[in-house]
This record gives structure tokens, C-alpha cells and sequence, in this order.
């Protein structure tokens, strides 16, 4: 994935990190997942019972358990360093130490990279739970 910066100043490369890099993100982003109070709780098929303002306060905490949590901090560094920055600078720490207007726009380098490396996963998972739970429902239905 490419993209220029919302900013606009600087062309971004996003590449797809190893396997077992991305497999470490994954935790990562679960173990975050599962640190909030009300994630066994929320209905993800119809979002029922979440108002906006719940559902808001829900996103805010996923992003700092996610902004404080070292283990995806290193996941995600890890899976940033086959990423390019304005052409040719490798992402890393040390690209935010030595190009401080990097720092703009280390959250949506880490979102990009995030959903790069995620959405495999998650679409997999997502494709075999709805064939798991219409069997489920197909068998509930025959009794």
C-alpha cells in the first residue's frame, strides 16, 4: 500500500511483514482487545445496546491500551521496518529521532501498517465464523 500523508508532505510504502511478524502483532492487538472491560460484553453482530457516545469511549480506550502497550509497540516497529518513508528512509525509531516531522504522521503510518497486516487475519477469521454460525443456526433450525 502507498499513500501520501494526510499532511501531504511525504510518500509512505507500507509492505505486508513477514509472517511471523505479523502473527506477533496480532497478539499484540488481541492482548489490547481483551484489556477492555466491556469487550466479552458488546454485541459485535448488531451493536446492540451500544450508543455512540459508549461506542466512542469503547474506541478511545482500544487506542490507549493499544498506545500503552510495549509489546505492540514492538510488534508494530517490527513490521514497520520493511516499510519505506519519502522514498528511500526505512521506518523505524530512528527515522522519528532523525526526521522529526515524521512524528506527524506516526499514527497513520501505524494505522496503515496495522491494516496491512491485520485484515488478512481478520478476513479469514471473519469468513469462518459466519460459516460456522449459519451451521450452527441450519442445525438449530432442523430441530
Amino acid at each position: 500500500m502507498e499513500f501520501v500523508t494526510e499532511n501531504g508532505k511525504k510518500r509512505v510504502e507500507i509492505n505486508e511483514a513477514s509472517f511471523r511478524d505479523a502473527v506477533n502483532l496480532k497478539k499484540a492487538a488481541f492482548k489490547c482487545l481483551l484489556k477492555m472491560p466491556d469487550f466479552s460484553s458488546l454485541d459485535v453482530t448488531t451493536l446492540e445496546g451500544i450508543n455512540t457516545s459508549k461506542l466512542f469511549e469503547s474506541l478511545a480506550q482500544l487506542i490507549i491500551n493499544i498506545d500503552t502497550s510495549d509489546e505492540f509497540d514492538n510488534a508494530i516497529m517490527k513490521c514497520l521496518s520493511c516499510c519505506v518513508y519519502d522514498g528511500f528512509y526505512k521506518i523505524d525509531e530512528n527515522l522519528f529521532n532523525d526526521k522529526a516531522e515524521a512524528r506527524e504522521d506516526y499514527y497513520e503510518i501505524v494505522s496503515k501498517c496495522a491494516e496491512v497486516n491485520l485484515r488478512p487475519f481478520f478476513k479469514s477469521l471473519v469468513s469462518e465464523l459466519k460459516q460456522r454460525f449459519k451451521a450452527i443456526q441450519t442445525k438449530e433450525n432442523q430441530k
